[in-house]
């Protein structure tokens, strides 16, 4: 009987068992669908019903942070964040202690966060790591705000009321040509509760509003095909007002801007905006008049920036963007800079950003721009910046009033207390514009080699070419074409191309990304190069060559070789000959303009790219042809004497480095004295540097290349190697100096 009984007894426990198991399991596999399709608040509903089953679990804990860190419950993820780092201090969850810092400061405890991120700092080995620039950042935002001084009690901040702000979610306010107030909204229903639903019909809109005398009308969606489908956002318009542009995110396509013409019937039907490129990250548009050209901030992921998400800017023409470029640094950093707004009156920028020095998220900057440069960034401090993120500013100094959109404690919030944006305005007086868009120091103007340095950073230029472009069907090396004209001829044929692609969004791009920016880059690049020449100082371009295998290698080379050429011919004849005189070297008092050719045919091509003849469409017309054909400006040589009797400095600028990975880089040195010049030894100013030297003396007026090997063992980030060559003459030692930014 009493056998009986504990039978039953552990019959009972283990279906007890496989119950409470079963349960676990399905919250679990609940909160990671909701999880994966990106309602992160839905997810730690789900989640918190399987830690009620076992809150002690790990893996739970790591995923209910990570959900709440990502739907903005900072207090929730600091305290998971901290659980989970205790039990596993780093072994399997390597970034729990930066993200428990970083909750911890998007909840204003600084104190904590500070000694926290002292704990990280002290724990990266690599100085320069992003990790490690970020808790430096940290620990300096965290001085800052519980510095007093950075608070401008001349601003007057106020969260605007309902029905403009709501329970649901509104962001990115600016007056329209018509001083309306524009802004988008995700609404969705509210249960019983007063929580809001996370439904399919939950999505982004773009309303207006006419305020009079501090109170707002019910906003109003806009009418037409604006919010016809998909999320919509971040209202902008073009500065003759005949064009709106703004963000659409549609299911299976990343976020683009798009373009409609304004009518006097409305707002027209909207498209990709054309040259914004299609099948990339594109948001948050803002036009302003810029060296008197209309030019388009936005902000995108796309390759090309310093990391995560960058600003960028391209020429508005006609309904159509070109010449994209990022702004680089100081504005874009490893993190994320989001919702630019250029402000005529004060010429700076301002944005946000989630890397720089902050209160905590982002935090909103100002750099004023001059000379072709920004300022370094200034934090705008309280009370436009809190703990939580502060996005979206607008700075109007002529009307005495900015915006900008915040999840601060105060806002409407339905799912906590920090779970959803509203609009804020901020008020200043006409002095008060003096302060908060001032500098702290007076922007330093950029030398011209300066100049030159910032653009070899974005190396490789890339030219790309039509196929066998100069001189089809030649075995010839040079020819009289320059570069100009045969982009101009690639650029006729793009329709061509278009109707050759099955998909023609994948050509178009690739010509506004590729082609265009490429030449874009070049005429940066001519600019830059004169005033170094007119100061004397001599520049030798690396350009190396490739193309796609329709052809015999030895063909190819000869093609490259061409090609070369006429980058060549395009830098001695563009702009009535500017460049000329220092390509011909008939001057020794002159500074010289040269290009050394690295040529490379076939063997540099991708594989998979076709190379049958018959086969146009994939050997000539993909993009991934097209992408092969194309010769690359790899770095440029700046000679740098500094005394004639002592020593010359030559600086190669290599642009982005792949970490790990071994690097050849050829310096040409001339024996510029009346006797011949021997090279002693070389002493390299770190381990991953080392230096071939020819044998034998150099001749009087010759010129002789020295190999210099980069391992690629450095940390990511700025690099600066030296090696310095003795002589037995005149001068008496070269420096060759490396520059460069390496990359993970």
């Amino acid at each position: 009987m009493r056998s009986s009984r504990s039978l039953l007894l552990l019959l009972l426990l283990l279906r007890a068992s496989c119950s409470i198991a079963q349960s676990l399991e399905q919250w679990t596999a609940w909160g990671d669908a909701a999880f994966a399709r990106g309602e992160h608040y839905g997810a730690t509903r789900f989640y918190n019903g399987a830690l009620a089953i076992d809150g002690g679990r790990m893996s739970l804990q790591w995923k209910q942070a990570e959900a709440c860190r990502l739907s903005n419950q900072y207090d929730r993820a600091a305290e998971f964040y901290e659980k989970v780092h205790r039990k596993d201090m780093g072994r399997t969850h390597q970034t729990a202690l930066r993200w428990l810092a970083e909750m911890q400061l998007c909840t204003g405890q600084y104190t904590e966060a500070e000694a926290t991120w002292r704990k990280v700092l002290q724990k990266e080995k690599d100085k320069s790591s992003f990790t490690a620039r970020r808790a430096e950042n940290a620990l300096a935002g965290c001085a800052m705000a519980r510095d007093s001084s950075k608070v401008h009690k001349e601003i007057v901040l106020s969260h605007l009321p309902q029905p403009l702000n709501t329970y649901d979610s509104e962001f990115g306010a600016r007056r329209g040509p018509d001083s309306l107030l524009y802004f988008a909204s995700l609404r969705g229903e509210v249960n019983e509760e007063g929580e809001v639903k996370d439904t399919a019909s939950y999505r982004t809109a773009l309303y207006r509003s006419r305020g009079r005398n501090n109170t707002w009308e019910a906003p109003a969606m806009l009418a037409g095909g604006t919010n016809g489908h998909g999320d919509n956002a971040n209202a902008t318009w073009s500065l003759d007002g005949k064009w709106f542009l703004f963000t659409r995110c549609d299911s299976g396509t990343p976020c683009r801007i798009h373009i409609a013409p304004v009518t006097t019937n409305g707002i027209g039907k909207a498209q990709v905006l054309p040259g914004i490129g299609d099948t990339l990250h594109s948001t948050q548009p803002m036009v302003v008049l810029w060296d008197a050209r209309e030019m388009l901030l936005f902000v995108s992921d796309r390759p090309g920036g310093e990391g995560g998400t960058d600003i960028w800017q391209g020429e508005l023409h006609g309904g159509e963007v070109k010449y994209l470029n990022p702004l680089g640094r100081p504005v874009n950093t490893p993190g994320d800079e989001r919702t630019p707004w250029y402000d005529n009156v004060t010429n700076s920028i301002w944005y946000s950003s989630d890397f720089l020095p902050g209160h905590g998220g982002y935090d909103i900057f100002s750099a004023a721009f001059g000379d072709d440069v920004f300022a370094n960034p200034v934090n705008a401090g309280r009370p436009i910046n809190g703990p939580a993120n502060d996005l979206y500013p607008v700075y109007d100094p002529e009307r005495g009033e900015g915006w900008l959109t915040s999840n601060r404690v105060g806002s409407f919030a339905a799912k906590g207390e920090t779970c959803c944006n509203d609009l804020y305005r901020f008020e200043f007086s006409a002095e008060k514009t003096e302060v908060i868009a001032q500098i702290p120091e007076p922007i330093r103007r950029l030398t011209h080699v300066e100049k030159l340095t910032a653009l070899g950073e974005r190396f490789p230029l890339k030219l790309y070419f039509h196929n066998d472009e100069p001189e089809p069907r030649s075995w010839a090396t040079t020819t009289p074409q320059t570069y100009g004209e045969t982009y101009e001829h690639y650029k006729v044929l793009q329709p061509t191309y278009e109707s050759e692609n099955p998909d023609p969004v994948i050509i178009r791009s690739f010509f506004v990304e590729k082609v265009d920016h490429g030449f874009a880059q070049l005429s940066d690049l001519i600019e830059a190069l004169e005033p170094v020449l007119a100061g004397g100082r001599s520049v030798v371009l690396e350009v190396r060559g490739h193309a796609s295998p329709l052809a015999r290698n030895d063909y190819n080379r000869n093609l490259s070789m061409r090609r070369i050429e006429s980058l060549r011919n395009h830098l001695r004849t563009v702009r009535s000959g500017l460049l000329g005189p220092y390509m011909e070297q008939s001057d020794s008092s002159r500074a010289d303009l040269t290009i050394r050719e690295l040529p490379f045919g076939e063997e540099r091509s991708s594989r998979g790219v076709s190379d049958e003849l018959r086969d146009l469409r994939n050997s000539v017309y993909s993009r991934e042809a097209a992408a092969e054909r194309r010769i690359e400006v790899v770095a440029f040589h700046l000679s740098e004497p500094e005394s004639e009797a002592l020593f010359e400095r030559h600086v190669m600028q290599l642009g982005d480095l792949p970490q790990g990975v071994e690097r050849t880089i050829r310096f040409m040195v001339r024996n510029g004295s009346d006797k011949p010049l021997e090279l002693l030894q070389a002493r390299a100013d770190c381990g991953c540097t080392t230096a071939a030297l020819p044998k034998g003396k150099i001749p009087v007026g010759e010129s002789v290349d020295i190999e210099v090997i980069f391992s690629g063992r450095a940390p990511d980030g700025p690099l600066r190697r030296t090696v310095t060559v003795e002589t037995d003459g005149i001068p008496k030692r070269f420096e060759l100096v490396i520059e460069g930014h390496v990359i993970p």
